[in-house]
């Protein structure tokens, strides 16, 4: 009869343990909800275009951070206005979330001229534009001793040595020697710009 009463009173221990870490994981799953506010989004707003004191602006009235992340310098934008964040505008994210910005610089960086003299033609279009240049004309000239071959560097008519910093974005003019396009008295001006409108 103990025995019975022991397997009783177990069975009704273990039935209690039970309901009662039922009843903990409960309230433990739904306060976590509550804490972290699942349910609470807020969309991140357009920031492109602005200025980073009205992007913090904007993003702090919605109770979101702000992060300058990085600088570039992009032509097609305004100097010192956002040009990318992360996230993304219109994406939905909980409060207090830091929104990363990249701003565009106000001037225009230096870059190092590369070296062009001895490349192909090829090469030398690839070299300008990795090193944020612009190519400008390019002269033909006879010689025999080369097909595409450039012989000049120039900004300007003035020649350009390697390594020397200049204005990203500035038009760099070849000089090229190509056994076919003259005669050798001949030079031929191509505007490479022209070519591609």
């Amino acid at each position: 009869m103990d025995k019975q009463r022991d397997l009783k009173n177990w069975g009704y221990n273990i039935g209690l343990g039970l309901v009662y870490m039922g009843v903990i994981i409960t309230i433990a799953y739904f306060s976590l909800d509550f804490y972290t506010r699942h349910d609470s989004k807020i969309q991140v707003p357009n920031l492109v275009k602005l200025n980073p004191i009205e992007a913090e602006e904007k993003l702090s009235s919605l109770g979101l951070r702000m992060v300058i992340n990085d600088t570039v310098y992009l032509e097609t934008f305004k100097p010192g206005v956002v040009t990318e964040q992360l996230p993304e505008s219109n994406e939905f994210v909980k409060e207090n979330r830091t929104v990363y910005i990249t701003v565009n610089a106000t001037t225009r960086p230096k870059v190092s001229m590369p070296k062009l003299v001895d490349c192909s033609l090829n090469l030398a279009k690839a070299l300008i534009k990795n090193a944020g240049l612009t190519l400008g004309q390019i002269s033909y000239s006879y010689g025999e001793m080369g097909h595409n071959l450039v012989v000049s560097q120039k900004i300007g008519g003035i020649n350009i040595e390697p390594g020397q910093k200049i204005l990203k974005g500035t038009k760099v003019d070849l000089v090229v020697i190509d056994d076919q396009k003259a005669a050798p008295s001949d030079t031929l001006v191509v505007d490479e710009n022209e070519n591609m409108e």
